[in-house]
Parts: C-alpha cells; sequence; structure tokens
C-alpha cells in the first residue's frame, strides 16, 4: 500500500546536511561601525571533530536583594552554547582555546646543524626548512655554490618575511647561478615537546568561533552556511578519553566547549545588536 505523501519540502536546499569546519580566533573580531558588520581576525582551523553541537538559552534577569527579589519585565539575558569532541590533542592549540587558565611551555631540544640542497630563483624569498625553538634567527648561516662560498648581504639576504619568519633571498645583482644547486648550512635548536601546564586560578580570554557547513544545493551548486559567535569563553574540563586498542575507531576523544554571550561592543550600537550573540548566513 503507497504512503500518500500529506506534504513536501518547502525549501529542500535549506535541509543541512553533514558536519562543520570549526575555526577559532582569539584575537577578538574587527568592527565596522560605517557598515555596520563584524568579522574575524586570524581564524585557526581545530581541525578534526564530531558531536558538533550548537544549542541556545535564554532566561529573565532578576535583581537579587537580601529581603527580596526584582524581576526586570522584559529583560532577557541570552547566551549560546558550542560542544564538540575533537579528535586532535595538539598542545599548543589547547593552549589558545584555553589561555588564561592553561600555559603552554616549549621544551628544547638540542643543537643541530642542518642542511638543505636545492636549486634557487633569484629575488625568491625562502623560508629556512627547520627554525629555532623560539622564533629567533639561525646561526652560524653558510651558503655555498659548488665549492664557492656566497657572500652575505650581497649574494644572499638574511630576512624575515612579512608572517615573522625567517629566511633567505638571492639579489638580482648576486653571483648565484640559477642553473646550479646551492647547499645552505645553519644550525638550530628545534623543539623537542610542549609541555601544558595547569594556572594556579587564571582568568580565562575571550575568543570567537565560526563554523562552516558545505553541502549540495539541488542543482548542483556548493552552498556554505557560517555561524558566527563573536564573543565566549571556553567553557568545559580538560578531559580526554582513551579507548581500547580493540575498539575498530580507538582514536582518543578531547571534549570542548563554549559559552557565548552578546558581545559587548556590539549591544552599545543599536543596528549592531542584533547580531551581538551571533550570526547565521546561508549562501544560495
Amino acid at each position: 500500500k503507497k504512503t500518500m505523501d500529506l506534504t513536501k519540502s518547502q525549501n529542500p536546499d535549506s535541509m543541512v546536511l553533514g558536519s562543520a569546519k570549526i575555526e577559532l580566533s582569539t584575537q577578538g573580531i574587527e568592527i565596522d561601525k560605517i557598515k555596520k558588520t563584524w568579522d574575524f581576525k586570524d581564524l585557526e582551523d581545530l581541525g578534526l571533530a564530531r558531536g558538533i553541537k550548537i544549542s541556545f538559552s535564554s532566561s529573565k534577569i532578576d535583581v537579587k536583594a537580601d529581603n527580596g527579589t526584582v524581576p526586570l519585565k522584559g529583560q532577557i539575558d541570552n547566551k549560546a552554547k558550542v560542544e564538540f569532541v575533537l579528535l586532535e590533542r595538539y598542545v599548543p592549540l589547547l593552549g589558545k582555546i584555553m589561555k588564561g587558565i592553561v600555559t603552554v611551555k616549549v621544551v628544547p631540544g638540542t643543537k643541530k646543524k642542518e642542511t638543505e640542497v636545492f636549486t634557487a630563483e633569484k629575488d625568491k624569498f625562502y623560508e629556512f626548512k627547520y627554525a629555532n625553538y623560539d622564533g629567533s634567527k639561525p646561526e652560524n648561516i653558510v651558503i655555498k655554490q659548488g665549492t664557492k662560498t656566497l657572500t652575505s648581504n650581497t649574494d644572499y639576504i638574511v630576512e624575515k618575511n612579512s608572517a615573522d619568519i625567517w629566511g633567505y633571498k638571492f639579489p638580482a645583482a648576486g653571483t648565484l647561478d640559477v642553473s646550479k644547486p646551492v647547499t645552505i648550512e645553519y644550525e638550530v635548536t628545534r623543539i623537542k615537546a610542549y609541555s601544558l601546564c595547569k594556572g594556579s586560578g587564571g582568568v580565562v580570554e575571550p575568543i570567537a568561533l565560526k563554523l562552516t557547513n558545505n553541502r549540495k544545493s539541488q542543482d548542483g551548486r556548493i552552498i556554505a552556511s557560517t555561524f558566527a559567535f563573536p564573543y565566549g569563553f571556553y567553557d568545559g574540563e580538560d578531559s580526554i578519553t582513551f579507548k581500547s586498542k580493540n575498539d575498530s575507531d580507538n582514536v582518543a576523544e578531547v571534549p570542548v566547549s563554549f559559552e557565548f554571550s552578546p558581545h559587548p561592543d556590539l549591544v552599545l550600537d543599536n543596528e549592531m545588536e542584533s547580531e551581538s550573540l551571533y550570526k547565521e548566513t546561508p549562501e544560495n
């Protein structure tokens, strides 16, 4: 017996299918007071996760005194919560998520001589393949081409790029032969390990979060929906769940949760207050 459909999908492209990419910013948000909007700064991908959940709550604001309670009529406290389980426990990233309540210490290794060999171009910036644990300039840099040692500041220049990373380039006026390989030798102390250290009652710092869901529309286009939260704090316990090696999916799980409130700078502007807690943007 065939079941009769009582209705049909009114907006099939609005069905949210699949998971989401999670990106974090510890740098706050950029507010455009002229265009009356805001955007993120320096988003960082949090990597693999599952069980991503967004929930909203609201409660009446009451002013409590020792001898009574005064409900503020119409005043509502709105909040949002984002929860998920990370499948990658990367200590520097956890340090950013929980910045203020934990610290990350870098454990340096021993100083080693590194060597790179390749064919270079002129006027092109090359990053050192290996870096010092503290970001300082590599030491005892020697660049050779065959038996010839190139001259610093004439044949090559060692400098930082716009991302503050050390590297080098070969000026057009230098003697570099682009048809022959160069050998770069230098000494660095690489990172040996990271230590996640618990603070003694620090204050967690605010973060912003962006979730992006990509899916196909009815006509084959890719629709990207974003869920943007401008002002929140880490709101979970640092825990890790280990699994038996006999479990077919035995990757350890790291639960993470954040609580978001209206951004204090956005609620001061009547036109921007509506997106002070979050904004959802489906692109059709």
